[in-house]
């Protein structure tokens, strides 16, 4: 069992979801999981991920992939490194890329 992580509990995930809509007013996040975007691409088994989904159902990101013991301290920080690592581009801390 050395594949699989603890499922993440209501209040997490309810947390998640208000900084993640923090970070990105603009979008919906969509949340999925260990198979939720055709086959078996989660790293383990109960691997939350979230999708950036505007208002006509259009993706602005690719799979943000987290794991559940991390997801009640997320800050719109984190939110905003991790979407921006999962689209391909880095930022420098300290620094904004424009």
């Amino acid at each position: 069992m050395g594949s699989v992580n603890r499922k993440a509990i209501s209040d997490e995930v309810t947390h998640a979801m208000h900084v993640i809509r923090e970070a990105y007013p603009e979008f919906e996040p969509v949340f999925g999981g260990h198979s939720a975007y055709g086959g078996h691409r989660a790293p383990r088994d109960h691997t939350i991920s979230f999708r950036l989904r505007d208002q006509w159902g259009q993706y602005h990101s690719n799979a943000v992939w987290i794991l559940p013991q991390y997801m009640a301290s997320l800050t719109i920080a984190d939110v905003r490194a991790m979407v921006s690592h999962a689209n391909g581009s880095r930022q420098k801390k300290g620094k904004k890329r424009r």
